[in-house]
């Protein structure tokens, strides 16, 4: 295997200009050119640690998520390493499912490699081991002033999400959620939800769950067809997420009801598992392309000196698919 010293030879250079080169340092046009030959001539691939450990930092990012079982995430993972790209960087891709002690682990691993900084998706405490200089970025969930905050207008889109329901001639509400206790927009889709509610005077009702993610799916079909057996309770539900939307479409499989003619549906998120995925749930989408440019943007940017970083509330709209009905 051809090593930085059988590069200088074949480029007729010194190695401590072949290191320059490869460190991104400033070289003569010309011995640039012979060293980018000698490199593709020889197949030399640079030793990626020792610059890391030489420049203190790498071209790596981490990208700590809670789970990649949801089109939300898989679709944000995508538009973050395309952001990554364009910059010259690359993902490591942490995979925590939603463990504490993994995110933990992740966070102490990032540092001790000495990434370029960390983009995180937690719903965990972690917030005590990421006080350091280390380059962070928060979507979703709110640590503190010294971290950047990136996220959804959850509040006002759970209010859109409601008022469409409203202006389409649903009167009854129903919500559906599950208790995740630091997950912020969560909380704030529902409070946002309940205000339109109560603003407008209309009936309401929140299932909240408080059992695990497994199971859930089950737990709502159970709930629905209790519910909706003997009559039809609500005739708008608003769910979260597009998932959970979707529960509630297999829950209504065996019942009298028909979506969208006699309970309009509207989910959150507007994300895809695939790229041309047609999507079917009338949904609150989130500008997830938006988010992964921004949570990059804070990262190059970041700075620790600073006392107060940036939060960024990004915009949401309406997508009137198949499970709302046309205005007339």
């Amino acid at each position: 295997m051809a090593n930085m010293n059988d590069v200088a030879k074949l480029a007729g250079v010194s190695r401590g200009t072949v290191s320059n080169y490869i460190n991104g340092v400033k070289v003569k046009a010309v011995l640039a050119e012979r060293i980018e030959v000698a490199i593709k001539e020889l197949n030399y691939v640079p030793n990626q640690s020792a610059r890391a450990l030489k420049k203190q930092t790498s071209d790596t990012v981490a990208f700590i998520l809670p789970t990649i079982w949801t089109p939300f995430f898989a679709e944000l993972t995508h538009y973050i390493q395309l952001e990554l790209q364009k910059n010259n960087l690359k993902m490591l891709l942490c995979n925590s499912n939603n463990e504490f002690t993994l995110e933990l682990d992740y966070v102490k691993m990032a540092k001790e490699e000495k990434v370029k900084g960390i983009i995180t998706i937690s719903y965990s405490d972690i917030e005590p081991y990421i006080t350091s200089n280390l380059p962070i970025v928060s979507i979703e969930r709110y640590f503190n002033q010294r971290v950047p905050f990136v996220t959804s207008d959850n509040f006002q889109g759970a209010r859109l999400a409601a008022h469409e329901l409203h202006k389409r001639g649903s009167k009854k509400f129903l919500m559906i959620l599950r208790a995740l206790p630091a997950n912020l927009g969560i909380y704030e889709r529902m409070n946002g939800f309940i205000a339109y509610c109560k603003h407008e005077g209309l009936e309401y009702e929140v299932y909240m769950d408080k059992g695990e993610s497994m199971g859930f799916a089950q737990r709502i079909e159970s709930y629905i067809q209790k519910e909706y057996r003997n009559e039809c309770p609500y005739d708008g539900i608003f769910a979260v997420t597009d998932r959970y939307a979707e529960y509630v479409i297999q829950a209504f499989q065996n019942l009298p009801w028909k979506i969208p003619e006699d309970v309009q549906l509207i989910g959150f998120d507007g994300a895809r598992s695939y790229h041309q995925q047609p999507l079917t749930v009338s949904t609150i989408a989130q500008n997830i392309k938006e988010i992964a440019k921004v949570s990059i943007e804070e990262l190059l940017q970041f700075d620790g000196q600073k006392s107060f970083q940036n939060k960024h509330l990004l915009p949401v709209q309406f997508w009137d698919l198949k499970t709302t009905r046309n205005l007339e």
